[in-house]
């Protein structure tokens, strides 16, 4: 995956996928996943995605044409992301959808365990 992400274009409208966006797309090209199950994948690997990001960003794979719901299941059928080459493991897609949902000045963040606070106050004098 490229850093700047993938571009699609549905009708005359054009797209702009992030990694995350771009790697919960192949994810679900790879096998249909309902929200829920997302929801759940990510949990288990220790990512915390708030069930409301998660749906603003499966919206706005749809309106791409990224991706479609059928049957509650969310399927990959976009020819440009059916034929993009990965080797990534469904895994590493995991992992990057929780490396980069959050971004700070369009840079992206690291969502797992903060880091400690450094106080710009100096010693508490303890």
């Amino acid at each position: 995956m490229t850093q700047n992400g993938i571009w699609l274009k549905k009708g005359l409208v054009p797209y702009h996928l992030n990694a995350s966006e771009l790697a919960l797309a192949l994810l679900v090209r790879e096998k249909p996943l309902s929200a829920q199950q997302l929801s759940a994948a990510l949990t288990e690997k220790g990512i915390r995605l708030d069930r409301k990001q998660l749906g603003k960003i499966l919206a706005k794979l749809e309106r791409a044409g990224a991706v479609k719901t059928v049957n509650g299941n969310y399927i990959c059928q976009n020819t440009k992301l059916l034929n993009y080459s990965t080797k990534y493991s469904e895994s590493q897609l995991l992992d990057i959808v929780g490396l980069t949902q959050h971004t700070v000045n369009g840079q992206a963040v690291f969502s797992g365990t903060p880091p400690m606070s450094i106080s710009s106050r100096g010693s508490s004098g303890v």
